[in-house]
């Protein structure tokens, strides 16, 4: 007997950028188009946090006459220009991701959508960020900037989440839909408040940046509200996600809920004290650079938290296929 043919060249490179099932490639553009979103979230901040916000003075060029930072612009234009270089790094991890799912796009159609829409939102960025310079770092053009990172960030987790779950047996068996019944609705809704109250803290956190000395330039124009108290606004939703965090593994330990939502909210409740540690570090220390810097890196991974607890807890908590399929039946049949 001989063996079957192996496609090469080509058509085997193709195999691999573009499987028909999902694969460790696929599962790793995942994981770096979550990685890739979460730097720029770092180099933005430190664009910011170093003064550079106008290092470029101006977009899509970096200056009248360069598309490329200048000698004469020194280390601001250095860190603009190395900023704006990373979303063509977001760029090819994009497009390679959009193609790894093109032949899944029949048999997991959300993967596709997701892929689509974190493709989609490069040039996005890319456009908002140009807005922001051509305002001069207008504050609330900043704060969109950084919200639309966090939504890429959120995004990203649920694809690398749905990429290990529908490929990996062990994690599909531990993410099961159908586990929780009794108390569907209520982990429902409080997986939901915890991802409103984790938007509502980005917000306001937004805020407090423009309000204080990093808002990315010298020059830029500030908010003005006052310090003190868009501070303490933005520490009310913190306690209660806290509180709501707590109460989610009190419930999560009496209703004997799946360990994956009990683990991904210890990971959330961590998140948070380490911001919050952070948070009260910089604001009795006059916001020194490292710690915002640590501040915002932590947010990254409060979104990706948050993201990751509350797309398990709706897998969990969704009716299996077949109970769906046994109900249009009944209904059927009763008509």
């Amino acid at each position: 007997m001989t063996a079957a043919p192996t496609a090469t060249g080509p058509r085997a490179l193709g195999g691999v950028l573009s499987p028909r099932r999902i694969t460790p490639w696929v599962r790793a553009l995942a994981l770096a188009s979550l990685l890739a979103n979460a730097l720029l979230i770092l180099t933005g901040g430190l664009v910011r946090l170093t003064g550079s916000g106008l290092g470029c003075p101006t977009w899509p060029r970096c200056t009248d006459e360069s598309w490329t930072n200048t000698a004469e612009m020194g280390v601001h234009g250095i860190i603009e220009f190395g900023n704006r270089l990373l979303t063509f790094l977001l760029a090819a991890i994009a497009v390679l991701t959009f193609l790894a799912v093109w032949r899944l796009r029949e048999r997991h159609r959300d993967l596709f959508r997701l892929a689509l829409v974190l493709g989609l939102g490069i040039p996005l960025q890319a456009v908002v960020g140009g807005i922001t310079v051509l305002t001069g770092l207008n504050p609330w053009i900043v704060g969109v900037h950084y919200l639309i990172s966090s939504a890429m960030i959120a995004l990203a987790t649920v694809l690398v989440n749905r990429t290990r779950r529908y490929s990996l047996p062990a994690v599909g068996e531990a993410e099961r839909p159908g586990q929780v019944h009794a108390h569907r609705s209520a982990l429902r809704r409080l997986l939901g408040a915890i991802g409103l109250l984790t938007l509502l803290v980005l917000y306001l956190g937004t805020l407090v940046t423009g309000t204080g000395p990093h808002a990315g330039d010298d020059s830029s124009a500030r908010h003005a509200f006052d310090a003190y108290l868009i501070t303490r606004a933005h520490a009310v939703p913190v306690y209660l996600l806290v509180a709501a965090t707590v109460a989610g593994l009190v419930l999560a330990r009496r209703h004997r809920w799946p360990v994956t939502v009990a683990s991904g909210l210890n990971v959330v409740l961590a998140a948070l004290v380490l911001q919050a540690l952070i948070g009260y570090y910089q604001y009795f220390n006059g916001v020194p650079v490292v710690a915002v810097t640590l501040h915002l890196v932590g947010s990254a991974v409060l979104v990706w938290a948050v993201a990751r607890v509350v797309e398990k807890g709706f897998a969990v908590t969704a009716v299996p296929a077949p109970v769906l399929g046994a109900a249009r039946t009944a209904g059927a049949s009763h008509g």
